[in-house]
């Protein structure tokens, strides 16, 4: 049986839908890797958690987004550790992967395995 396509402003807003982007084609958690019980809750700590993790990456060096993701993910004392327990992430793995990450021995370790 054919069902009707979908209309291109349907697939234009659900492409700007993370959650139903992983939903529908069945991707893991960007986090679950770091997930502390098997599974990251989808919830608001775990889309600040990423959006940190991509202004830390693409937002321009020195800007605000990127001095105050640099600032949660690697100096904060409370907000990091509050957010990931919400989001039910690991937070000493995240942070100590995002260390080596940040020093260069992650890539290059990766790079090496061929990952």
């Amino acid at each position: 049986m054919n069902r009707p396509l979908e209309s291109l402003e349907d697939l234009l807003t659900a492409s700007l839908d993370p959650r139903a982007l992983r939903k529908r084609f069945g991707l893991p958690h960007p986090l679950s890797k770091f997930a502390a019980n098997g599974e990251v809750k989808e919830n608001a700590y775990a889309d600040a958690i990423l959006r940190f993790l991509n202004d830390s990456t693409w937002a321009e060096p020195g800007s605000v987004r990127h001095r105050g993701a640099h600032w949660f993910l690697f100096e904060s004392e409370k907000a990091f550790f509050v957010a990931c327990l919400e989001a039910g992430v690991d937070a000493e793995k995240l942070r100590n992967h995002l260390l080596e990450c940040e020093s260069g021995r992650i890539c290059e370790e990766e790079l090496e395995a061929g990952i």
